[in-house]
């Protein structure tokens, strides 16, 4: 277990990784950075970051959408937490939609524009990881499952009997008394 969380930022522009790695740590985490698809993906296997921050335009090649999903398709790094971190006011121009809502419906946890205030990422950044982080709240154990009602056998009395015919068993007859057998 690590000491600090370690946060991935993957964005094309060093500037920015620059900045905002900085930030990051000054806020407690610790950060790494890449620049592409070629990095992300290798990082991503090799530090299991706690959260990877995408950009969401990463030119020349693909995009931050494809990334992040190529990392959940890998059976390594499928369970990695994802959001993503762009400036692009319409990411994705054929959906229509609320970006938060598509992220999430995409598998990401959350969805942040560059253009905030770095405190105010760094701040969603923690919420998103005690949000990911905290433990699953157990569930009570099932109540044991009712015991069957006891079954209480028919008794026969010396005033009854069981009769069989040859044909196999029969339901169980109630027989008028049988008189004693009489001595020879």
């Amino acid at each position: 277990m690590r000491a600090k969380p370690l946060i991935l930022i993957v964005d094309d522009e060093e500037n920015f990784r620059e900045i905002f790695s900085a930030r990051l740590q000054a806020a407690g985490y610790d950060t790494d950075t890449a620049k592409n698809e070629e990095e992300a993906l290798k990082k991503s296997v090799a530090l299991m970051p706690d959260l990877i921050l995408m950009d969401i335009f990463i030119p020349p090649g693909p995009t931050g959408t494809d990334i992040a999903l190529n990392i959940h398709q890998n059976p390594v790094t499928k369970d990695l937490k994802i959001a993503f971190l762009t400036n692009l006011k319409e990411p994705w121009p054929a959906i229509q939609g609320d970006h938060k809502n598509i992220s999430k419906e995409l598998g990401m946890e959350d969805f942040l524009e560059k253009t905030q205030d770095l405190g105010d990422i760094a701040a969603k950044v923690k919420e998103i990881l005690e949000r990911v982080q905290a433990p699953a709240q157990p569930t009570p154990p099932a109540a044991p499952p009712a015991a069957p009602a006891p079954q209480t056998m028919p008794t026969i009395t010396e005033s009854q009997t069981v009769t069989e015919d040859l044909e196999g068993p029969t339901d169980p007859t109630i027989l008028p008394p049988v008189p004693p057998s009489q001595p020879q």
